[in-house]
């Protein structure tokens, strides 16, 4: 999540593009994680400037939006409902909101 590094001031971020529950790839698929696992941990070799974000680029196996919309729950879980109400009322505030 390159937003939440960026305001947060992660040292390196490896940004990848997949569906929420499967941040490394497909479950079993092994040549898929290893490489995006090696991607991750080049950051420390291949990092000069503090705060730095690299996308991953990786061909997810499905279109992302299907990908998506397939792991969402029909109803949200519990802690989502609670926390949506607050997550609305910081995003309003956004330019309130000193984060650093």
């Amino acid at each position: 999540m390159p937003y939440w590094a960026e305001r947060i001031g992660v040292p390196r971020t490896l940004a990848v593009e997949h569906p929420f529950g499967c941040p490394i790839g497909y479950p079993g698929d092994e040549k898929g994680q290893l490489t995006l696992l090696q991607a991750a941990l080049s950051l420390f070799e291949t990092c000069t400037t503090p705060g730095e974000i690299n996308e991953f680029y990786d061909l997810w196996q499905e279109p992302i939006e299907t990908a998506i919309q397939s792991w969402q729950p029909l109803e949200p879980s519990p802690i989502i409902r609670m926390l949506t109400p607050h997550i609305r009322d910081i995003i309003r505030q956004k330019g309130k909101l000193n984060l650093k």
